[in-house]
């Protein structure tokens, strides 16, 4: 009769030699039985070690074969030492291959279990999730619309695929057990088991909203649109979670009780505010629960509570991620009426942080849809300020944005508002007098006077003289009702008169450097050292013929300029 130690070395050598078969044939033989079930913790270990350090699982079959080999081992053992025995193997997962063989050796031992599984399945839970947390993410392509697509075939997105397809299988055995369906057919059983239960398995499932699902496309553009199989996998995910929650809004429980301690605990149970900011993406932009969740909330409290979540998205540099801000922003304004959100909201912390980030959005961002959705969104979220609100957000980003295009946009608004405000008679609202007084005192000055970069502040200038043009013209109808006739004087002084020398100054610059360029062409053609500033930051070496439209293109816009101030001083 072959001993423990004999019987060891075998399948050892069987594994090794990649022999499952037979292995699978030694534990079924009766005459093996006896030695077998004495020491079925050893051997566990055996197999998963030899498994796991000779990286012996290459192929789909290989998890196969090796499932019916721990699942041989798994009947034969008592539930307690089989746990043990598999969670000192999981503690580290070499691939995803020997994660997805463990998944059912853990089902089928947690089965066994039924009255004292909570302890144990939020063990097992637990490092499984630890694995799922390591799956890499898509590699940044700034992907748009339909090229989304081919991340499907991304090697990131195909791990994470099947990885969560086998995970699904596991995790829904123990939500179906516990699931409403389930309960309304039984008659007797313990409540607070069933709670519990639920409870750890919504907070495994939820923790899957922050990381993978978080950083993948998860976006239905139409319905002439395949989904993407990351996006199929999540709605299967979301189903999993409406078997034990009847209202999703209950799920954001678990935010404002872990909130508190999320910074000082790394506890695998708390989930990830970013979580939540992804499942009310999927809530209000997919519409992925409009199933089985309750709609009682008017639009501006959904706005008010889910504006944390949005910020949090923003502050990612993901595209995908920020992608999920954008959309969940405009979904949830696109609800509101115009000047629903008051004043004193406008002013708060996050109502602040909120524009600017939207700005910088606009302003930074590698992807020209989102550059685009930036600014519709900020005009979105502007309009449904009340008045003062508008011209409090004016104002933000003029002072705190040095940015020549972001400038120009607010002017553009504030003239809006006051056309607005004049054809409707309102002589005494926030976009005129005092207001505006100081509003136009911030807009024409050019702070370094004649030295001021036309071409780069040549946005906000080209606006600001619109702005001026409006005025004049508006101000023939109605007397002075802007005042602007008596804010002239200084106008002229710090604005009109420096940016007419700042044109000539620039112009005869830029002439020159034409001058310098054609002459060197001309002496067979030789190249010309050329750089050029943008933000005053140096780009050397660029190409002449470049050079020379980027020239042709900034005398055309001091051109620009120079119509617009002219036509300025014509009618003042």
């Amino acid at each position: 009769m072959k001993t423990e130690h004999v019987f060891e070395i075998e399948l050892e050598r069987r594994l090794s030699a990649k022999n499952f078969e037979s292995v699978l044939e030694a534990l079924k033989k009766p005459e093996n039985a006896i030695i077998i079930d004495a020491n079925v913790w050893n051997f566990i270990n055996t197999v998963c070690l030899t498994l796991k350090t000779k990286d012996l699982i290459e192929t789909e079959d290989d998890v196969e074969i090796c499932k019916k080999i721990l699942l041989n081992l798994v009947d034969r053992g008592t539930a307690k030492e089989v746990i043990v025995a598999l969670m000192e193997d999981a503690d580290s997962f070499k691939t995803h291959f020997h994660f997805c063989l463990l998944l059912e050796p853990l089902k089928q031992t947690l089965m066994k279990v039924p009255g004292k599984r909570n302890k144990s399945l939020e063990w097992v839970l637990s490092t499984l999730n630890a694995h799922i947390q390591t799956l890499p993410i898509p590699e940044e392509l700034d992907l748009q619309g339909e090229e989304k697509l081919l991340l499907d075939v991304d090697p990131a997105v195909v791990d994470t695929n099947y990885v969560l397809t086998n995970y699904l299988q596991f995790i829904d055995t123990f939500v179906t057990e516990v699931s409403f369906e389930t309960m309304s057919k039984m008659v007797d059983y313990h409540n607070d088991r069933i709670m519990n239960q639920r409870e750890i398995l919504q907070k495994f499932i939820l923790i899957l909203f922050n990381h993978p699902f978080l950083y993948h496309d998860l976006h239905v553009e139409n319905v002439t649109r395949p989904k993407s199989t990351i996006r199929v996998l999540c709605e299967n995910y979301i189903r999993c979670l409406s078997k034990i929650c009847s209202n999703v809004y209950n799920l954001f429980k678990y935010d404002s009780a872990c909130s508190q301690k999320e910074a000082e605990s790394d506890d695998s149970e708390t989930v990830p505010t970013l979580a939540f900011a992804n499942l009310s993406y999927l809530i209000f932009v997919e519409n992925i629960t409009t199933d089985f969740q309750p709609f009682v909330y008017n639009h501006r409290y959904m706005f008010m509570v889910n504006l944390k979540y949005i910020i949090l998205l923003f502050s990612k540099r993901c595209n995908l991620v920020l992608f999920k801000g954008l959309y969940l922003a405009k979904t949830l304004l696109d609800n509101l009426e115009d000047f629903d959100i008051a004043y004193n909201f406008v002013e708060l912390g996050e109502f602040t942080e909120f524009p600017t980030l939207l700005l910088n959005i606009a302003i930074s961002s590698p992807i020209e849809t989102h550059r685009h959705m930036a600014v519709k969104t900020f005009l979105t979220y502007i309009s449904k300020c009340d008045w003062k609100g508008r011209y409090h957000l004016i104002n933000q980003v003029l002072y705190t944005f040095d940015h020549s295009g972001a400038k120009g946009l607010v002017i553009n608004l504030y003239k809006t508002y006051l056309n607005d405000h004049l054809n409707n008679g309102m002589l005494d609202g926030y976009f005129m007098g005092k207001n505006l007084r100081m509003f136009l005192g911030v807009v024409f000055e050019l702070k370094k006077g004649v030295k001021t970069n036309l071409l780069e502040n040549s946005d906000a200038i080209i606006t600001s003289l619109n702005f001026l043009r409006y005025l004049l013209i508006r101000d023939k109808m109605y007397p002075n009702v802007t005042l602007i006739r008596d804010l002239l004087p200084g106008i002229s002084e710090r604005f009109l008169n420096p940016l007419k020398t700042g044109i000539d100054f620039s112009r005869a610059h830029f002439k020159q450097r034409l001058k310098d360029w054609e002459r060197r062409s001309k002496k067979g053609g030789q190249s010309i050292e050329a750089e050029v500033s943008v933000n005053d930051d140096i780009l050397p070496n660029v190409p002449p013929q470049s050079f020379k439209e980027i020239v042709d293109r900034a005398l055309l816009t001091l051109d620009v300029i120079e119509s617009l101030l002219f036509r300025a001083h014509e009618l003042i």
